[in-house]
């Protein structure tokens, strides 16, 4: 009676095993959407299944290998729930994907077919041997006495002719071989190089997803399955292509998407963003802070000049950003950061204070703004080593065109541009190609531009303008224990244009905040720029600015000449240190 409770019950285990597996499904899904951070990117996938009621399990292949675990999650709607969803990984023999099958096949063709052109070789250069060694039997026939040879002459001739032209025959076959055998080898290292890049984010493990869901009733059910994954990341990238003539300059606003995650994305919607991806839900704890004193260190007046440093600020707002990503794991590290911040604060100088806010405040600015774009269309980004760009938007702006002479700095005259950015895109900090009237002119570095701020863009030289700088004249005069210099200085400007222009007009004098020295602008021809906002800031740093039109073909004795003349008091004993800053 016992045995037979045993195997019924057993039976009964038996069945339910078989119907828990029974309600196993496994899928692929379909990558739909795609998020690219600074570093990772958010995955989702729309899995669309046939539920039965009640619970069931779901199991989602061919995940990346780059993904990041703790980040799975799934989401649906109606009757269905999502139970719970968890990671596992198994370890398998071989790649399941069909192009690398694909691709593998074709390796182990080239594989064989250098083994047959190097057996091949090896044959035709043995058979080139062979023949050398008849060809010394026909020279020794040669040599000997014709009553005591074997071969008569005009078989040693004939028979040297035939040698030579199976020699000549065999060895341009032995040419071809080589050739074929590098060519092959060079085939061959192609197909391993994108083996490679295929290879790119993939591992010996399956990575797999196991979603716990419960369903209401039978019925059709869509499920979408996100994750992080490493080993994605994008810059911005523009073109900036003038046409002075309208007026105009089309901004091409473009990134450059590095993808080695592991996945392809085919035809998904695709965003990008600079937003930072957390999954963290707790606030971190903030621990108290114990201060004492001691003596001061000789070297901590140095420290504090390099936690001032750009490069240093960045870095501290970096890695602040990483452990904020880690959650309450990191919540040791976020305090002893702090508590490194606060130290700065207390022994610093007000100076070096000021300083520290102010590279904050740069690298907020460049680095705090908070932006995404959902780029239109379906988009296709296989994960590959190589870089791809894709166009976020192209945005045509009117532009305020100007030249720019700085002939204390250069004899070159520079086109530049001041554009609004009135369309609704933010343009985040990045390289530029500039072109103008469809020439490229040069690189250029693009600021961070939010909606509705002005940018100031520079499209190179324009060679039909030019300017010369001379110092006219330079006198000393000693009046009381004071020593006067007066400075003399000539600016002619050339157009060379059949048509007037707009420039602008830059140079300058010191300025000093040592009231022992007396800096002083006796008079300018022409007038100097009224602009306010040159008046309230560059002026007063000693800049000097005017805004001209240079009529057309205005050169030589009819250029345009620009004279100004300063003077410099200062003690007599004493002599002029200039320096930048």
């Amino acid at each position: 009676m016992k045995q037979q409770n045993l195997i019924l019950t057993l039976a009964v285990i038996v069945l339910a095993t078989s119907a828990a597996f029974a309600d196993v499904q496994t899928t692929t899904g379909t990558i739909s959407k795609v998020t690219v951070y600074r570093g990772q990117a958010m995955v989702t996938r729309a899995l669309d299944v046939d539920l039965p009621a009640g619970t069931s399990e779901l199991i989602v292949t061919d995940l990346p290998a780059k993904i990041v675990p703790e980040s799975l999650y799934a989401t649906t709607s109606g009757d269905v729930k999502v139970l719970s969803v968890r990671f596992r990984e198994r370890a398998v023999r071989e790649d399941t994907r069909e192009e690398v099958k694909k691709l593998d096949a074709q390796i182990e063709e080239v594989k064989r077919k250098q083994q047959h052109a190097k057996k091949d070789n090896e044959n035709a250069t043995d058979l080139l041997h062979k023949f050398r060694d008849l060809w010394k039997l026909a020279v020794d026939g040669a040599n000997v006495d014709l009553n005591r040879s074997v071969m008569q002459s005009e078989q040693i001739e004939s028979f040297t002719e035939f040698l030579q032209a199976k020699a000549l025959e065999w060895h341009q076959k032995a040419l071809e071989l080589q050739d074929t055998e590098a060519d092959l080898a060079k085939e061959l290292e192609l197909l391993t190089r994108k083996r490679k890049e295929l290879d790119a984010g993939h591992s010996r493990t399956e990575s797999e997803a196991v979603v716990f869901v419960s369903n209401k009733t039978s019925n059709k059910a869509k499920i979408e399955l996100s994750y992080l994954v490493n080993g994605a990341n994008w810059t911005p990238q523009y073109n900036l292509r003038a046409n002075p003539q309208k007026s105009n300059v089309l901004i091409e606003y473009n990134a450059v998407v590095n993808q080695t995650s592991g996945e392809n994305w085919d035809g998904v919607d695709l965003s990008l963003s600079t937003a930072e991806p957390t999954m963290v839900s707790a606030p971190p704890v903030l621990d108290p802070m114990l201060v004492n004193l001691s003596m001061p260190v000789q070297t901590q007046q140095e420290e504090q000049q390099v936690f001032v440093q750009l490069d240093n600020v960045r870095k501290q707002v970096q890695l602040r950003r990483d452990n904020i990503k880690k959650g309450i794991g990191a919540n040791l590290d976020l305090n002893e950061l702090a508590i490194s911040n606060q130290g700065f604060f207390f022994n610093a100088t007000g100076q070096q204070v000021k300083e520290f806010q102010k590279q904050l405040a740069v690298v907020a600015r460049k680095e705090g703004v908070s932006v995404t774009y959902n780029l239109p269309g379906k988009l296709s980004l296989p994960s590959r080593s190589d870089q791809q760009l894709v166009t976020i938007a192209s945005v045509m702006t009117k532009a305020d065109f100007t030249l720019i002479a700085t002939p204390i700095l250069t004899d070159y005259v520079y086109l530049q541009a001041e554009l609004l950015n009135d369309s609704d895109t933010i343009l985040l900090p990045g390289q530029a190609s500039v072109f103008r009237d469809g020439e490229f002119v040069g690189k250029s570095e693009l600021p961070l531009v939010t909606i509705g701020e002005k940018l100031t863009a520079g499209f190179g030289i324009d060679s039909q303008v030019q300017v010369t700088r001379e110092l006219e004249e330079k006198k000393t005069r000693i009046q009381g224990g004071n020593r006067i210099d007066t400075y003399d200085y000539r600016i002619a400007l050339s157009n060379y244009k059949n048509t007037a222009v707009e420039l602008q007009l830059l140079d300058r004098l010191g300025y000093t905040e040592d009231s022992s020295i007396k800096i002083e602008l006796v008079k300018t021809e022409p007038e100097l720029s009224k602009d306010s906002e040159y008046l309230r800031i560059a002026r007063k740093k000693g800049i000097l600015r005017w805004d001209l039109n240079l009529p057309p073909n205005t050169v030589d004795e009819n250029a345009t000449v620009v004279k100004y003349s300063f003077t410099m008091e200062y003690d007599r004993n004493m002599q002029i240190q200039a320096s930048r800053k």
